[in-house]
Formats: structure tokens, sequence, C-alpha cells
């Protein structure tokens, strides 16, 4: 249910940014994925320092949505962060921060 109302907020827009910054905190896995997917849909640079901050979560999911989203805003910020996460120990992870990089490269 939590998942699905993160989502909701993405489709929202700018106006919840901050509370979808405020569930990337969220004790559970799944909310801090999906809170970071639907930050990538806005593509606000507000959330580009809390998305990097969880790329260094426990959970390899939300690792990936997080680089994913950097990618989609396309913050330059998120470079340095993003090329750490190119020797993650998950294949997918570190696909994700490849083509997150790539997206950052060409804007």
């Amino acid at each position: 249910m939590r998942a699905a109302v993160a989502w909701a907020l993405g489709n929202i827009g700018k106006p919840a940014v901050e509370p979808l910054i405020h569930a990337l905190r969220d004790k559970d896995w799944r909310i801090r994925a999906t809170a970071s997917e639907a930050l990538g849909v806005i593509g606000d640079p507000h959330g580009v320092e809390p998305l990097t901050r969880l790329l260094r979560d426990e959970g390899r999911t939300v690792r990936r949505e997080a680089a994913s989203a950097l990618g989609k805003i396309g913050d330059p910020r998120a470079v340095e962060p993003l090329a750490r996460l190119l020797g993650d120990e998950s294949v997918r992870v570190r696909v994700a921060a490849e083509r997150a990089l790539e997206k950052i490269q060409k804007k």
C-alpha cells in the first residue's frame, strides 16, 4: 500500500518531491525503491543528494532504482557516486549505474 502511495506521489509531480525524499528514509526497502523511481520520473534536482545517499543502501534493488533515478535527473553531481557503483557486487546495479552515467554524459 505505501509503495503505491509513493508511486502516486510521483505522478503528482514537483509538489510530491519533499514527501518522496522523506520516503527514501523508510525502513521498508520497497518504499525506498519506489520513492527513488518516482523521484526519477519527476526529475527534480532536489532529489540528487538524497538519492546519492541511497547508492550505499543495503538493498540492491534500492541501489539500482536510485542509480536509475539519478540518470533520469541528469545532474552532474551524481557522476562520482555513480562511478563508485560500477564496482557493485550486483550486475544489475552496475548496469543501472553505467546507463545513468551515459544519460548524464549526453545532457
